[in-house]
């Protein structure tokens, strides 16, 4: 009897370049879903300084070139030590694939570019297990964005849920990115704009720490109207959906003339105001949110105060909002597996509904 469920490991390491969410699922890829374990491994400080100095500097030849094979070497170090204390800390015994998205270091669809680090045969060798890698270029293949991939997965957490009408799934990680399910199953989604990519990178900048913690520094300065105004204008924003961003899209420039705690505020307030402004274009019953960025609790108040009993945090629903995307992978993985879709023309703007990543078999 052909084997239907899979018991599937995602691992996801997002664009804030702070560490490993890893993930194990039990699903067919299409509506059963049973999340089991996760879990998160921090990045060495090393890799994450430079992780930021490659992305920075990424349209340096000279640059990329000398540093990009070393990085990659680390990086899968990183993937096998953290997937190897994941499943003996869980004492997993049993496990049928891999899917690793691998770390984004520079996203360009225009150029048809989408470059991910990790060597996925060292991993397939180690682990002994099938891995399913490189998700993204089968969709730039025809056509596509080849990005936002999570959609399928939000289409089918409407399921899993319950959940009663139209649906917007929002997620704040680097970049932020909707996702619309309608009452009929319809499926739109893009990049909103800015997410915590460029806060992270300003507080570093300034003060030499990883992120605004919980929004603390944002919440005591005020926000520039006239900047925040200017930056709303940016003609990404006019740009038809599907679209998609790079993290470094959105430069820190306009803020630094700015006070921190000011610079900080109008920083977030253009990442809060920007989702709430796509939010505002579709008619919906739910509005769920996650990702790390929805921590920051001056966007929590900008998206709650204004979305009122529609808003929530997925959490609340008994999901964890720090591991969607690596549920999301392993969910990706298994629908690989199986020759499904991942990516859609009313996602990514792809040519025809098509699936997505390679597959390594362990011999």
């Amino acid at each position: 009897m052909k084997k239907d469920k899979f018991f599937a490991i995602g691992v996801m390491s997002g664009t804030s370049f702070d560490g490993i969410d890893i993930s194990l699922i039990l699903s067919d890829g299409k509506n059963h879903f049973r999340p089991i374990k996760s879990s998160f491994y921090k990045f060495p400080l090393t890799i994450r300084q430079k992780l930021s100095q490659i992305s920075l500097n990424f349209n340096d030849n000279q640059y990329k070139i000398g540093l990009i094979h070393l990085l990659e070497s680390e990086i899968t170090q990183e993937y096998l030590k953290s997937i190897k204390k994941f499943i003996s800390k869980n004492r997993l015994r049993k496990i049928d694939l891999v899917g690793i998205h691998g770390q984004t270091i520079f996203h360009d669809p225009r150029k048809k570019i989408s470059l991910q680090l990790c060597d996925p045969k060292i991993l397939n060798k180690e682990l002994k297990i099938k891995i399913i890698h490189d998700f993204r270029q089968n969709d730039l293949k025809f056509g596509g964005e080849g990005a936002p991939l999570v959609p399928i997965f939000h289409k089918m957490l409407v399921n899993y849920l319950n959940l009663k009408g139209s649906i917007i799934f929002i997620n704040i990680g680097g970049i932020s990115n909707l996702t619309y399910v309608s009452m009929r199953g319809k499926l739109i989604a893009y990049d909103t704009g800015p997410g915590m990519a460029i806060l992270d990178q300003y507080v570093f900048f300034k003060k030499r720490k990883k992120f605004d913690h919980n929004g603390d520094f944002s919440l005591r300065g005020k926000v520039n109207k006239k900047i925040l105004t200017s930056i709303l204008r940016d003609k990404y924003f006019g740009i038809k959906s599907p679209k998609s961003l790079d993290k470094q899209y959105f430069s820190i420039l306009p803020f630094k003339k700015l006070n921190f705690h000011d610079a900080c505020a109008t920083i977030s307030s253009f990442t809060g105001n920007s989702i709430l402004r796509e939010i505002k274009k579709f008619k919906v019953d739910k509005i769920i949110v996650s990702g790390g960025g929805i921590k920051n609790k001056y966007i929590y108040n900008i998206l709650k105060e204004n979305l009122g009993s529609k808003f929530c945090v997925i959490n609340e629903l008994k999901l964890d909002k720090n591991f969607i995307e690596s549920q999301a992978f392993a969910y990706l993985a298994i629908r690989r597996l199986k020759q499904l879709p991942i990516s859609y023309p009313e996602t990514t703007n792809v040519s025809r509904p098509v699936t997505g990543g390679k597959i390594i078999n362990y011999l």
